[in-house]
């Protein structure tokens, strides 16, 4: 005759759910939001010249992170640009062109991305931004105005990385999702 087998126990469930939790949380990366300009947003600001790369500067940008770009619509728009179009603020074929806000970019590659607003002379007035996705590869080269090619000045060093806070982020809500699924097992 054959044996039953006893039910398991909830303490016997809850060893290969949390060992997936584990797994989950050593794999875990959630990808960052950022709001351009921070409060200030998308804008034609006085010292736009600056104001957007000093803005970069101080983010530590990811594949699969989010550029939120705020605007007033009908004022400004969001163009996605060459390099070479980027530094000579030319508008007339941008690779994607976003009119209405929020605009929401994901950037889904390595290496940098340039942004554009193709109103009026806001880009020669310096609404444009500039972000390095990932791993910065040194100095790059950019047409001067007169036609010659000079170097870019290398990127600033990167302030410490967020990853610590995308991973908190991420274990978190796997630590939660983890515990409902063993309450409901042990229902």
């Amino acid at each position: 005759m054959a044996k039953a087998r006893a039910p398991t126990s909830p303490a016997g469930r809850v060893l290969p759910v949390m060992a997936v939790v584990l797994w989950l949380m050593l794999r875990s990366a959630e990808a960052a939001t950022y709001i351009v300009g921070d409060a200030t947003g998308w804008s034609n600001v006085a010292n736009a010249a600056t104001f957007y790369s000093n803005w970069a500067s101080g983010q530590t940008f990811q594949v699969d992170d989010i550029l939120v770009f705020n605007f007033i619509s009908g004022q400004h728009d969001v163009a996605v640009v060459s390099e070479s179009s980027f530094t000579s603020c030319t508008t007339s074929s941008p690779i994607s062109l976003h009119t209405t806000p929020p605009v929401n970019y994901t950037l889904n590659a390595t290496g940098a991305v340039y942004f554009i607003c193709t109103h009026d002379s806001h880009c020669s007035q310096g609404q444009k931004l500039s972000v390095a996705v990932g791993t910065a590869s040194g100095p790059t080269t950019s047409p001067s105005p007169a036609g010659t090619t000079t170097p870019s000045p290398p990127p600033p060093p990167p302030p410490p990385s967020n990853s610590g806070t995308r991973f908190m982020f991420a274990s978190c809500r796997v630590m939660f999702i983890s515990m409902a699924i063993c309450l409901l097992m042990m229902w």
